[in-house]
């Protein structure tokens, strides 16, 4: 924010800065905030209040103000919108500010509200934001101006309120708990400030607490409120929790539809698929045309397993809606690497034509101040919404994050998720600097990123369900890499660097990719879990041959399931154990067992497993021998982890990066007998393990031994390679050259 853009915050006549706002409009301020402490339901004194405030062009209390009228009384929106103030229903731009832990020109922005409270010392509204701006920029006047908010706020507590919102916004978790702690003495049964303590306590460890605060939320009879309750919740796998919430809240209010959809979320995000179609129906029957509810639908077929059905129907959903710069974009891009019918051609071809509509809408920024010097500390930008729980990008970017030089590099993190637990923290605690930014759209993104300064902003999403391409698109940053969350070519020409290795993006294959190739020797994944997961008893001798995968039931393709077939009956009396979160549903489970007849192969040697914690997860690797890699999107994480816990496993060379993380794992660590060029050689691989079953099983210890030992978990020469590659795309930047592959070389 530049200083002539501040008058539009607060009004300060062009004449005489200091300058008093108009004694009559002030009194009239104070008299409606009085008038409110009578009673706060006055949809008409909510108005009087947004016009006065707009007619002193003091634009950040005339939306609160605004927003609170058209609250109380929908028939306002037609007054309100005469007001002309600019995007006023959305996400203001007082919270977005407000959340942050540093403010541009904090020190003018105190000064000139200050002038406000000093011409109507009733405007609690204004107080209140000159407190917040004064804690912002750590100034004791804080503590006063929050002290008079609170003597003339019109609803007892709200100042704590709005404290609690920016704080926790601002990632200042401990201030957000004393602010809604201290509320509760005031307005014990304020159900939103309950729900928001939950969640300062649940991102500052104190779990029993946060859950008790939760509980108390809970007693809300509002319907709506309960939505909302049940939403953050869920966020932080209380999804029991959220459904008993939701459960309550439909029983209130049974027509709706918002409800009725949410529930549809949550049971098909534990995988619970009969019960999501269900509710799904019951959202089509009381919001006919809802599109959430019509794109869950078709997403039912890729849940099941079945990709090509699944590729069908959200093609069909993109181009029905006719609008290029859907998400949905994305969910056609990302669903076409598991099609075995599509060539890698036709693939990268297919990222590049969803992705031009979203370059054509933006014109990428191309002036940067950042000084083009090569030996400087850089600065690096993450853009992610995954750095929690399992997810894949919180289980390899941080160890990276635990060790990068902070003498080299000065660590950006732009987080786009609204989920927050211990692994988050921990993130956090690796930053310079944190920005909670799910509430943020692309624009103010991109401005954010830019103020800052970043020289090399990094995309850990790729076409993923928490990605940020629009930013990218625009340019944020001279630099732009996407790296780890999405195993394939974004199809973006905006983003330079793609992060890969010489296995999975060979050089011969730079065709395949939008961006150029930035090479990491050995593989572009690095083991160094930051859990311990003990070694499993070892199986029995006399138990049979059992070959697995614990892959999501998508990479089941047609081409993977006769695969397997053709090893079972290879290898006689041998089982398949199959684990993934599908087959929680009887449905899916009667699927691949038709599947698998149809190959030949009997429901008896079939092993079926739904989800289960990652600790448990680990130790079901103990009941399998032999992990099939599935084709033609591998396992990556489940490779990874199945190595580890001493499970052999035999992949096929692919075409392309999403079909070779198999094989680049295998040639890091030596197990080139593993890896097949074709069918026959896979099979023939994974006879020659079942062969030599007995000797394996003893084996586990020192195959994790091996794999400790080399490459795949070097992290401390992994994170030195990496920033080495970091501080060689600036040095290209910086010296104008026109490169597509870049390796790391010594510095």
């Amino acid at each position: 924010m530049t200083p002539a853009t501040l008058n539009h915050i607060c009004v300060v006549p062009p004449q005489t800065e200091g300058e008093l706002v108009d004694a009559p409009a002030a009194v009239d301020v104070a008299a409606l905030w009085q008038q409110l402490a009578l009673s706060p339901i006055q949809a008409t004194v909510w108005l009087a209040l947004a016009r006065c405030y707009a007619g002193q062009s003091l634009l950040w209390q005339a939306g609160y103000t605004a927003r609170q009228a058209l609250r109380m009384d929908a028939t306002l929106g037609p007054a309100l919108n005469a007001l002309k103030l600019t995007a006023w229903q959305g996400v203001s731009e007082a919270d977005a500010l407000l959340g942050r832990s540093t403010l541009p020109d904090a020190a003018v922005l105190a000064k000139r509200f200050a002038v406000c409270v000093a011409a109507c010392p009733g405007d609690w509204l204004s107080w209140l934001y000159l407190a917040r701006i004064q804690e912002i920029s750590a100034l004791p006047q804080s503590r006063i101006s929050l002290q008079q908010s609170q003597t003339v706020e019109p609803i007892a507590g709200e100042s704590l309120h709005w404290m609690g919102v920016w704080r926790l916004a601002a990632g200042d978790v401990a201030g957000a708990v004393t602010a809604f702690s201290d509320l509760l003495e005031i307005r014990p049964v304020r159900f939103g400030s309950m729900m928001l303590l939950g969640e300062a306590l649940l991102r500052n460890g104190n779990f029993p607490a946060a859950e008790k605060a939760f509980a108390r939320a809970s007693l809300s009879n509002n319907p709506d409120f309960l939505g909302a309750l049940a939403a953050k919740v869920f966020l932080y796998n209380y999804w029991m929790e959220a459904l008993e919430v939701l459960q309550k809240a439909i029983a209130i209010k049974p027509e709706s539809a918002a409800i009725a959809l949410q529930l549809a979320k949550i049971y098909w995000e534990v995988y619970e698929l009969s019960k999501a179609r269900e509710w799904l129906r019951r959202v089509q029957v009381l919001e006919p045309g809802n599109q959430d509810a019509a794109f869950l639908m078709i997403g039912l077929p890729g849940r099941m397993g079945d990709a090509s059905r699944h590729f069908v129907a959200v093609q069909a959903a993109y181009t029905a809606r006719k609008d290029p710069m859907s998400r949905l974009a994305s969910s056609v891009a990302m669903v076409s690497l598991y099609l075995d019918e599509m060539r890698a051609t036709e693939v990268a071809h297919l990222h590049r034509r969803l992705c031009a509509p979203i370059e054509a809408a933006y014109v990428p920024r191309t002036e940067f101040s950042n000084l083009r010097v090569t030996g400087r500390r850089l600065r690096i930008g993450y853009v992610t919404g995954d750095l929690h729980r399992q997810h894949p990008v919180n289980i390899f970017m941080l160890p990276v994050l635990l060790r990068h030089d902070h003498a080299r590099f000065e660590i950006f993190i732009y987080y786009t998720g609204a989920m927050h637990d211990g692994y988050t923290h921990q993130s956090i605690a690796c930053a310079d600097h944190w920005l909670e930014a799910s509430k943020l759209d692309d624009a103010a993104l991109q401005q954010a990123i830019v103020s800052d300064q970043i020289d090399v902003l990094i995309d850990l999403a790729g076409h993923t369900a928490s990605h940020r391409l629009g930013v990218f698109a625009m340019r944020a940053a001279p630099v732009q890499a996407t790296f780890l969350g999405y195993p394939h070519s974004t199809g973006l020409s905006s983003i330079d660097w793609l992060v890969g290795d010489a296995v999975v993006s060979p050089q011969e294959h730079a065709h395949l990719y939008s961006e150029g190739i930035a090479q990491l020797p050995g593989s572009v994944f690095c083991w160094a879990s930051v859990d311990d997961y003990a070694m499993p008893p070892p199986r029995p001798a006399q138990a049979p041959v059992v070959f697995g995968s614990f892959n999501n039931a998508m990479k089941l393709s047609p081409t993977t399931i006769a695969l397997w077939a053709r090893v079972l009956q290879a290898v006689p009396g041998s089982l398949l154990l199959l684990k993934a979160p599908s087959l929680r549903d009887d449905e899916v489970k009667a699927r691949f067992v038709k599947l698998f007849a149809a190959q030949g192969i009997g429901s008896k040697r079939l092993i079926f497993r739904g989800p289960t914690g990652l600790a448990e997860m680990m130790q079901e690797y103990g009941d399998m021998d032999i992990a099939l890699d599935p084709t033609p999107y591998n396992g990556g994480t489940t490779t990874l982890q199945a190595l580890w816990m001493g499970v052999p496993v035999v992949a096929l060379a692919g075409n392309n990066f999403v079909g070779r993380m198999g094989a680049s794992f295998l040639k890091t660590l030596g197990y080139t007998d593993w890896l097949a060029q074709d069918a026959d050689g896979y099979v023939a691989a994974a006879v020659r393990l079942a062969q030599d079953c007995q000797s394996l099983r003893r084996q586990r210890a020192q195959m994790r031994q091996h794999m400790a030992a080399s490459p795949l978990c070097d992290i401390a020469t992994y994170v030195r390679n990496f920033e080495t590659l970091l501080k060689q795309m600036w040095v290209v930047h910086c010296r104008g050259q026109a490169q597509r592959v870049i390796e790391v070389t010594a510095e």
